[in-house]
């Protein structure tokens, strides 16, 4: 079985399994990977960060994602 960590905006982690299926949420990405490799016996094949534009400044969301002439 495949594994993958998702990573949310409180940098918080949890813990896929292939099918979707969450296994557990932990604190940190580290201790994510951390139990994927004990419990499971196995790295996992990536990790997906989640980026909150909601959390954003407008100013930081023009910067990034409008051009300006």
């Amino acid at each position: 079985m495949k594994y993958f960590i998702k990573e949310w905006s409180d940098n918080t982690a949890t813990l896929i399994a292939e099918d979707g299926y969450a296994l557990e949420i932990y604190s940190s990405v580290n201790e994510a990977i951390d139990a994927c490799v004990s419990d499971c016996m196995i790295e996992p094949d990536y990790i997906e960060k989640h980026d909150s534009y909601l959390g954003a400044s407008p100013i930081d969301f023009d910067n990034n994602f409008i051009e300006t002439y």
